[in-house]
């Protein structure tokens, strides 16, 4: 269940114009670019059955550059890709996309490009979105 979800919001990102990442990234990335990390879902919302109907995925964007003006560009190209958009995963009715927290953008002191010699900038957004087995509405 979590991979489907997974790839529902990476295929959503498919138009992303820069580099993404899943979970990893390598030592000499390609700036600018992005990483998501999702979580497993949590349940909610239990039957009489004792069963979960409902979970809700949390992800997470961070949006990478050499500027903070990069950083804010790939966290724009994330969030007009996600916001209010419904993940497709077959047999489940998914929620739309909200945003939940925003990290403020800052330099990562313990990172260096070897090209530049800059610290690297980023920030941090968190969506979430629900989702429901078909059969369990």
């Amino acid at each position: 269940m979590t991979a489907a979800h997974m790839d529902a919001v990476l295929q959503l990102l498919e138009e992303f114009p820069h580099t993404l990442y899943v979970g990893q990234v390598p030592d000499q990335p390609s700036f600018p670019y992005a990483v998501i990390y999702m979580d497993t879902g949590r349940g909610g919302d239990l039957r009489l059955s004792g069963h979960t109907r409902r979970r809700t995925f949390d992800f997470q964007i961070t949006s990478v550059g050499l500027t903070d003006t990069a950083v804010r560009i790939v966290a724009d190209a994330a969030s007009d890709l996600l916001l209010d958009h419904r993940p497709y995963v077959p047999g489940y009715s998914s929620g739309r996309i909200r945003h939940v927290t925003s990290v403020p953008v800052r330099p990562d002191t313990d990172v260096r490009d070897t090209e530049t010699r800059l610290h690297p900038m980023f920030s941090v957004d968190t969506y979430s979105f629900r989702s429901t087995p078909r059969e369990s509405q």
